[in-house]
């Protein structure tokens, strides 16, 4: 559990400003290139995705931070909730693409598995390096910097909804950093924030699915919560009389 830190320690700053600046510079400059492929969404991959993992990715390394790329836990429990979200993702995905009318079976799969392939890269810098970094702090300091960091960073790579309605974006941004922080907090888990990123992401948007998806991952995390609590109530030593 984080604590309430208030001071910020000036290598956390150090990295958290060098990550924010690569970061914006790398989606900024692929944003500038042409179409990388010709197959519609690529640019929008390395744009959206590549920024934030690469920025990881050299971070990590100039500053020693240990940086572990499992996209499942080690936790038996986190697994399991991992594998069944995984579950609820792709049958989700697919049924809400084919009950839409859409056919073409083999697309749907593919831009399913794109759609939690980009949400991931983004994710590993904005959940998991700054979960990490941020993880003595208290989840109002996280979802601030985060939050702050994050919608600025969408600027990279300016479309209508964030030139059009910022304060709707905004909302939206914050709102998101504060589910997706307290998830990793909780989780520690890469897959569980990717997921439910690209649940929001993916085309058409599933708001059932994302229901199903949020109600299963709190599920779980109320649950273990329980479990722990139990166990706490069954080692404590009796009471005398």
């Amino acid at each position: 559990m984080g604590t309430t830190t208030s001071t910020f320690d000036k290598a956390v700053v150090l990295k958290i400003t060098l990550y924010f600046v690569l970061a914006f510079g790398i989606s900024y400059g692929f944003h500038l290139l042409p179409s990388l492929l010709a197959l519609p969404g690529m640019k929008w991959l390395f744009t959206v995705g590549f920024g934030p993992f690469l920025s990881t990715i050299v971070v990590s390394y100039w500053s020693k931070t240990p940086l572990s790329l499992r996209l499942f836990s080690k936790t038996s429990w986190v697994r399991t909730m991992e594998v069944t979200g995984l579950v609820v993702f792709l049958v989700g995905t697919l049924l809400t693409n084919i009950l839409s009318g859409k056919t073409d079976y083999y697309l749907i799969i593919f831009w399913t598995l794109y759609a939690l392939f980009y949400a991931l890269l983004e994710e590993l810098g904005w959940r998991v390096f700054l979960g990490n970094e941020l993880s003595k702090y208290s989840l109002f300091t996280t979802v601030l910097v985060s939050g702050v960091l994050w919608f600025a960073w969408h600027y990279s790579f300016a479309n209508r909804l964030t030139m059009e309605h910022p304060l709707r974006f905004l909302a939206m941004i914050v709102g998101g950093s504060a589910g997706l922080a307290e998830f990793y907090r909780k989780t520690k888990s890469w897959l569980i924030v990717g997921m439910a990123h690209a649940l929001v992401n993916v085309n058409p948007p599933s708001l059932p699915i994302l229901l199903i998806f949020l109600a299963v991952t709190i599920g779980f995390l109320k649950f273990h919560e329980y479990k722990n609590k139990q166990a706490a109530v069954t080692r404590m030593p009796c009471e005398p009389e």
